[in-house]
């Protein structure tokens, strides 16, 4: 184990696993350590499984986490449980994985959050080219599919954009001007043209030149353009400014 120990003027030593070392730092400076304790980071399932399979290193768990050093002797009782941010998470996760990876899986609530709004764009893409459909098709006559398709698409942007604005990422730090509203609003469009061009890429091109059937083509497409819509949307329109 790579324990780096720092002398603080008491007693006896802090002694921190050094990949754990710069995340906790500022969180023992201030600490008033009176006796022996056993430092541990509070880490939810989710965080403890991924931070286990990229091999951080621990002293031990916890019913709440990892043990990850002590002051003065580890033969204690006493244990300090510190809180780590998604901050913290992404610092940790940088250290293994690139920073478009290491950022949505610091923080899975907000990637879960993310996920169910372009789920419920699905949604609203059905809903808005179906009853566009119904009132345009005697109107419209063989270009009505088309139509129909195109505003169902433009309406979930929409939806999505708007959901993403005011509840995914409202605590980001983004900028609020209306130039970068546009900005972003146009950057999310054209990843979601992105995506979509992946879907009907692969829905066509794998059954044509492959003969794969047509299910794996689509299901191909869409496993693709969520990946792109994931990375443009996600990290490129919302998150650029924290990697």
């Amino acid at each position: 184990m790579n324990l780096k120990c720092i002398n603080r003027g008491i007693k006896s030593e802090i002694c921190i696993l050094e990949d754990w070392l710069d995340v906790i730092q500022d969180k023992i400076d201030n600490y008033n350590f009176k006796e022996d304790s056993v430092l541990a980071v509070k880490t939810p399932l989710i965080h403890r499984i991924a931070l286990k399979i990229l091999g951080f290193k621990t002293l031990g768990s916890t019913r709440n986490g990892f043990i990850i050093g002590y002051a003065g002797s580890e033969d204690t009782s006493k244990t300090i449980l510190l809180e780590l941010t998604s901050r913290d998470y992404y610092s940790l996760y940088s250290k293994k994985l690139p920073r478009l990876i290491a950022l949505p899986l610091s923080e899975p609530e907000r990637t879960l959050i993310y996920v169910g709004v372009g789920a419920s764009g699905v949604v609203v893409n059905v809903l808005a080219a179906e009853i566009t459909y119904r009132a345009l098709k005697e109107a419209l006559g063989l270009i009505v599919n088309t139509i129909a398709s195109a505003t169902g698409f433009e309406v979930s942007v929409l939806s999505n954009f708007t959901l993403n604005e005011t509840i995914t990422f409202r605590n980001t730090g983004l900028e609020k001007t209306w130039r970068k509203i546009l900005e972003r609003f146009f950057k999310y469009h054209v990843a979601s043209l992105a995506s979509l061009a992946c879907q009907v890429s692969m829905a066509n091109i794998l059954p044509f030149l492959f003969k794969t059937p047509f299910w794996l083509g689509q299901f191909t497409g869409v496993l693709l353009g969520f990946i792109v819509n994931f990375i443009l949307g996600y990290i490129y329109t919302w998150s650029r400014h924290r990697i």
